[in-house]
């Protein structure tokens, strides 16, 4: 796999996806920063790191080697793929909230953001965008989010971390296993009764019992009623204060 280390930029998603656009003679490809100034979540969200000290770096998969062309399918195995990255380091407490963020116990590590590269309709290629928090310590008003370092009062190289993640995201984005199962064997609150809160501030109580093929997750409520949420129609009570 090419890796290309950049110094700073706005976005290894947006860089990425302009440069595999322009270079067509690559199946994979990883870019990686050591400052990212405009990173990106999910649904125009911001991702906030300082420099030098947490990983930021994106990968390219061509559609030509992936096993799958399902969006939601893809991020679950690049979600599974951080996992097992953390996992290898110790990370106590893993698992991904729903749909793609990384926790420690109930404090966000990392996240990740799937962007497809199309053709009119017909999907070319999918860039992983990763976000970890590797080196920081310090997180002013973000109560609820960790480092590796926290968890394991360690230091880690950055550099190499993002080429053991690359070839990870690489390997089970190309594989044949049951990508939802892995995914829902890590995920947070599984078959388990929780508190959540919808857009217009009303909680309530219900079990997370599955996730469907379109990323909705579906919630059973105790009278058995199945009610199914987009992304940021619902809140985790226990992470509300870290939206």
């Amino acid at each position: 796999m090419l890796i290309i280390k950049l110094s700073a930029i706005a976005s290894t998603n947006s860089f990425l996806k302009d440069w595999v656009q322009q270079t067509k003679d690559y199946t994979q490809v990883a870019v990686w920063a050591e400052h990212q100034t405009n990173g990106r979540g999910r649904r125009n969200t911001k991702w906030q790191t300082v420099k030098g000290l947490n990983l930021t770096g994106s990968i390219y998969i061509s559609a030509s080697i992936l096993q799958e062309t399902d969006v939601f399918a893809l991020n679950k195995r690049a979600c599974v793929a951080v996992y097992k990255l953390l996992n290898d380091h110790q990370i106590p407490k893993l698992s991904i909230k729903w749909p793609n963020d990384i926790l420690s116990g109930n404090k966000k590590l990392g996240g990740i953001l799937v962007e497809p590269i199309m053709r009119g309709s017909t999907l070319t290629g999918i860039i992983i965008g990763c976000g970890i928090n590797v080196n920081q310590r310090k997180f002013p008003n973000l109560p609820c989010a960790t480092s590796m370092a926290i968890c394991t009062d360690k230091e880690f190289s950055i550099e190499q971390m993002f080429e053991t993640l690359a070839n990870k995201i690489k390997t089970e984005l190309t594989s044949k296993t049951d990508a939802h199962a892995a995914y829902m064997n890590l995920l947070y609150g599984f078959q388990e009764e929780l508190t959540f809160k919808r857009k217009d501030g009303t909680s309530f109580e219900a079990t997370i019992t599955d996730v469907a093929q379109n990323g909705t997750l579906l919630l059973t409520h105790k009278h058995g009623q199945i009610e199914a949420f987009n992304e940021k129609e619902v809140i985790f009570k226990v992470s509300a204060n870290c939206q």
